[in-house]
Parts: structure tokens; sequence; C-alpha cells
């Protein structure tokens, strides 16, 4: 093994710093520039150095008073500080050795800035009147720095390994954080005032606002040049076409832009313009009606009472004559008659007078097919009370009769049931005729020839009906050729006079 002097004769201080950057704790502080000088001692004083900044005599003298300080203390495992030297500088001791005897050849000394090595000049600079606190595992103080932090550090003597809060101080409130480092030989605290935090949180919110504020004054900005050049002129012919159609120029469309964003809109004005055409149209044609058949209604106008008198006069003479059947006859038409005229009335009766028309329509069909039958039943008297469109059930009674057993010269039968069903009250009108097809039933057809014996009741009652009640009414129809025919009405519960 080579002797202290041979060693550092061959190796010099290029060798000494390899063994020096050996020291796998204290890496870091090479690339900080912390690392104010290294040197070697051997046993008997003598020794050699490095100095990034030179080295000088009493920088030597001061080295050398560290090392006779520290020659009975055995290799530190962490930084310590000794009176008397610079302010903010620590030291690290390490033993040099023969490496096969073990027998102690010398010491190593680092000098350490500690303000360096703690970045501490970046961090008051970022956070003004910070305090920074650098003390070894029995708590003695390092390193210091900040006005406040012998008051923080009594409030906070807290041995976890890591530590996060906040501790008053005479200038305020400060965050702080405490990290054990180094096996928890050394401890670090930093104490942040919250009003210089606040500041930079701040000062970074504003720059973000004004960003947001301009991105978004950008936006618009290019938002309205795109809205004048994309949307400006396609809707101003918008406008134009929505004026013609107020005008009722119902031939108005909006032509194809080419732009996407306006496709759904141009389809749907152009819908509506096709519906609102088609609902004119309807509209006309309808109108062309009702003036046809008020002409047809002033034409035919007379007087009721005349015929009431009429019919009473015939049924007076009937009973005079002791003509029974033929009074009674007269009586019914009389009575059915006025059910139809029914000048002034309400639009509704109560089943019970509804199936009085019935009875009244029946018993004259009966006197001129002696071989006809019928029967009304109801499930309950209480149904009799409720409400019906006057002339709802009557209609589809003849219907049956014509339709259905007059072909069969009047022999079949008829049968009328009425009960009520989930706050519905149903009626079914049942024949035993000779039916037909209900996919040949075309009830718009049936309504231009009507004056002929079709099926023109079946069209109206359901379109009364749907006037009155919307879906809640139902007519059904179920019918074969040659085994009857039978409608179901399906009505809402009514009391509402109409």
């Amino acid at each position: 093994m080579q002797d202290l002097d041979m060693y550092l004769a061959l190796q010099g201080r290029d060798d000494l710093l390899r063994v020096v950057g050996g020291v796998a704790a204290y890496q870091s502080t090479w690339k900080r520039g912390a690392v104010n000088s290294v040197y070697l001692f051997r046993r008997d004083g003598a020794f050699t150095f490095y100095s990034p900044r030179g080295s000088y005599e009493q920088e030597q003298r001061r080295m050398q008073s560290i090392y006779e300080a520290a020659n009975e203390q055995s290799s530190a495992e962490t930084l310590f500080s000794i009176e008397n030297t610079p302010e903010n500088t620590a030291y690290f001791l390490l033993d040099y050795k023969n490496i096969d005897t073990l027998e102690p050849l010398g010491k190593l000394i680092m000098e350490i800035d500690v303000d360096t090595l703690l970045n501490a000049g970046d961090l008051t600079e970022l956070y003004p009147n910070t305090c920074l606190a650098l003390s070894d595992g029995e708590g003695k103080l390092l390193y210091g720095e900040g006005e406040d932090l012998q008051e923080l550090l009594e409030q906070t003597e807290d041995n976890s390994s890591y530590l996060q809060g906040t501790a008053p101080g005479w200038q305020g409130r400060f965050y702080h954080v405490s990290q054990r480092v180094d096996d928890e030989e050394l401890r670090v605290d930093i104490f942040i005032p919250l009003p210089s935090m606040y500041d930079l949180v701040w000062e970074g919110s504003w720059i973000f606002s004004a960003l947001c504020i301009a991105i978004v004054l950008l936006t618009v900005l290019a938002a309205a040049v795109a809205y004048h050049r994309v949307l400006g002129d396609p809707l101003q012919k918008m406008e134009g076409m929505l004026h013609r159609m107020a005008e009722s120029d119902y031939a108005a469309r909006m032509p194809d832009s080419g732009y996407r964003e306006l496709a759904d809109l141009e389809t749907t004005f152009n819908q509506m313009a096709d519906n609102l055409e088609a609902s004119w149209k309807d509209a006309y044609q309808k109108g062309i009606r009702l003036q046809e058949s008020e002409s047809r209604l002033l034409a035919a106008q007379i007087n009721p009472h005349f015929i009431f008198n009429v019919l009473e006069t015939i049924n007076m003479r009937c009973v005079d004559a002791g003509l029974k059947n033929i009074s009674r006859m007269v009586t019914d038409l009389a009575c059915l008659l006025r059910g139809n005229i029914g000048v002034g009335s309400s639009q509704k009766i109560t089943f019970e007078q509804e199936l009085g028309y019935v009875h009244y329509y029946l018993d004259l069909q009966r006197t001129i097919w002696e071989k006809l039958s019928y029967s009304v039943e109801y499930e309950d008297e209480d149904l009799l009370r409720y409400l019906v469109p006057r002339l709802t059930i009557q209609p589809l009674v003849e219907n049956a009769i014509v339709h259905g057993l007059e072909p069969r010269r009047g022999l079949g039968s008829v049968a009328v049931r009425l009960w009520e069903e989930t706050q519905n009250i149903c009626v079914r009108i049942e024949d035993d005729g000779v039916g037909f097809d209900p996919e040949n039933l075309d009830l718009a057809r049936e309504v231009e020839s009507a004056g002929q014996h079709n099926h023109i009741a079946l069209t109206n009652v359901l379109r009364r009906l749907h006037l009155l009640y919307g879906d809640r009414a139902d007519l059904q129809i179920r019918s074969k050729p040659g085994q009857g025919t039978t409608v179901l009405l399906t009505l809402p519960l009514d009391q509402t006079k109409g």
C-alpha cells in the first residue's frame, strides 16, 4: 500500500476530485457549485486541497483549525458546523484509511456553501421574505435565513419525516414545508409568506384572464366575420322568403345555399311551406263544399213545426179510426224526427235518450219487416245518465239494418249492448246479416257518394267523435261475408254538457 506522500505526489488533485465525487450523498453539490473547497489532511497535518475559487492563506489556516477541531472525530454521516467559520457554511468529514490495514491515514474535509446548496436565492427572489432553515439530526441550526425564522421554528417542533401546513409570524401567516433528508440526519424547513404566494397566483391569474379575454375577443371577431361571409347573404334570402310567406305567397321556397349548417333550416322551412300550401288548398276545398252544403240546406229548409203538426193530425185520425199500429208508427216517426232535427238543442244527450231513438227506429223497422227481432241491453242503469253525442248509436243501428238485414228482406236480428270498461263506455251493435269484407270499405269514397245507401253513417259518426273526444274515441268493425257484422264503439265517460 502506498503511503500518503507518494499517493498525493502520483495521483494529485485530479484523483482527489474523483474520490470526493464518489461520495454519493453529495454528488449533486458539484453541479450546483456549492462546494467551496476540499482538503485532504495527513495525520501529521500536511494537506493538499482543491478550491474552485482559489485558495488563500486565510482559508488554509481556517481549514487547518477545522481539521484540528475535528481530528478526534470519526467520519461524520451528515453535515456539521463549527464556530468562528464563515456564515452559511457547513462541513462534511470523511476518514481516509489504508484499505489493507484500515489504519487511519488522514481526513477529507469538504466546505459547502449551504445557501447555494439550498438554492435559497432563487426561492427568495420568487417569494420575498421567505425563511429557510437547515438543521442537523439533533436540531442544531446549520443554516438560517429570514427575520421570522427563530419564532417560526419554535412553533413547529415536529419530528415527522414530512410536514406541511401553515404557521403564524409577526409578518403574517406562512406556508410551511418541512422535509427530513439523508436518512433523517438533516432537516430542511421552508416558510413562504402566504401573501407572496397569493401575489404570484394573482399575477398569473391576471395574465391568464387577459389571455382568455383576448382569445374570446378574437373568437367573437372571427365569428362575426364568418357570420357576415357565410350566413349574411343566405339569411337575407331567407328573410325575403319569410316576407313572401307572410304575404300569403305559399309558393315561396328557400333555395339551397350550399352550406351544411343551413341545410336543416332550409329543409324544415320548405316542408312547412308545403304543409301550409296543402292546408290552404284543403281549407279552400272545404270552404267550397261548406258553401254548397249551406245552399242545399237553405233550399231544403222547412219549418219543423209544420211537419210535427201534420204527423200529429195523422196520428189523431188513426186513433179515431182505431188504427193503433199506424198510430204507433206515426208516433215513433215523430219522435225519431225530433231527435234528428234537434233544432236549437244540445249536441249531447243522455244514453237513455239515445237508446230511446234506437227503440223508435227499430220499432218502425220491425213494422216494415215483421221477421226482424232486436234487443237493447245495458250492464247498469247508472250508465244511462252519462252523455253521448246526439244520434251516435242510432245511425250505426240503421247501418246494420240497411246493409245487413234488408238484403235478406229483414230476416235476422240486431243486438245492442252497453257496458263500462276502464273509464270508458263500450257499445256493441251486432247483426247476423249478409256481412261484407272490411278491406273493401273505403270511407273516403263513401263520403263522396253521400245520399245513397252506403256506409256514410260510419264515417260521420267517427268524424264527430274525433272532433269531440280526439283519440279517446274509437270505432272498430268486424265482419265476414255471410257471417254478419259487429261494430264496437268506445267512448270516454262524459258528464259535460255540450
